[in-house]
């Protein structure tokens, strides 16, 4: 009996500890994406907390995105740029597919607040922004 459990304790070391080479050999790189739409309230209360919600558009089925964006203050600006992560290597799908994800924003400024959200890069490389401004009351 000693010898099945020792046996038994042995495979599962070796099949747990195997490593899978297809998941772990692939390489990726983070991307801005762009952005489609945007979700804002047409005004804030002043010290109120609001969701903005961020429709984003993912180019091909190496394309994914869990919930990174960068948040810069400019002013009473606030650009946004969503994160994409993309896989290196593998054969991609001409898939294009739309995701929201939201952004918190607590209304602390009594200046309006202008939204920029990354849209991509023009002809001359410049970025280019949807650009929303939201009053405070």
């Amino acid at each position: 009996m000693k010898q099945l459990i020792s046996l038994f304790f042995i495979a599962f070391l070796v099949l747990g500890c195997s490593n899978d080479d297809d998941y772990n050999d692939h390489e990726y790189h983070l991307e801005y994406v762009n952005t489609v739409s945007a979700d804002v309230p047409e005004e804030f209360v002043f010290g109120r907390t609001y969701r903005i919600n961020v429709t984003i558009e993912l180019p091909n089925s190496c394309y994914f995105f869990y919930n990174q964006y960068d948040y810069f203050y400019e002013g009473t600006s606030r650009l946004i740029y969503p994160i994409g992560h993309v896989d290196d290597g593998i054969p991609c799908t001409p898939n294009i597919r739309e995701t929201t994800f939201s952004i918190p924003v607590q209304a602390l400024q009594s200046e309006p607040y202008i939204f920029k959200f990354y849209q991509g890069e023009d002809a001359d490389g410049q970025d280019i922004f949807l650009t929303i401004e939201v009053p405070v009351i």
